[in-house]
């Protein structure tokens, strides 16, 4: 599969977000750090998001390429969130409810039901179908939905 980097500002995006993330990874990581990992990943993925809601609603034209690589960054980008999840990151700057290490094995479930359906909206992505790629959309955002409800401050 070929991925397409552009446009540039996601690469931007990217660099920016790995610059923001390198000290996140050390065993020494302070949980300022790793909530602002977390936040980069969450607030880039969810522009890609943004961008397939525009286009399954039909406020953005239905373009199978730039579907394509909006639902590829978005499953990317599901795997990057959860080390910024580490102990201690409980309190700062942060919308996550203490829940989340109260219920680890919830949260653990969620988010890997979260990598899992970014992977299948990818494939629906693939397949060019519009019908396809809503479904998988809404299955992906329901998994979002549900781990909101549950682990994050309104």
């Amino acid at each position: 599969m070929k991925f397409n980097l552009k446009p540039r500002y996601l690469v931007g995006a990217l660099c920016w977000l790995c610059a923001v993330s390198l000290p996140a990874l050390g065993q020494d990581r302070k949980s300022e750090q790793a909530i602002k990992h977390r936040r980069a990943v969450f607030t880039v993925m969810s522009t890609y998001f943004s961008r397939l809601l525009q286009t399954v609603e039909g406020n953005r034209p239905f373009d199978v390429k730039r579907v394509k690589s909006d639902a590829h960054y978005v499953e990317i980008l599901s795997r990057l969130p959860w080390e910024g999840f580490a102990p201690g990151t409980e309190r700062g700057d942060t919308k996550a409810k203490e829940d989340i290490w109260f219920e680890e094995d919830r949260f653990k479930k969620l988010s890997s039901d979260l990598e899992s359906q970014t992977s299948a909206l990818t494939q629906a992505a693939e397949t060019g179908d519009l019908k396809k790629i809503k479904l998988a959309f809404e299955q992906t955002r329901d998994v979002c939905n549900a781990c909101h409800k549950e682990f994050r401050k309104k």
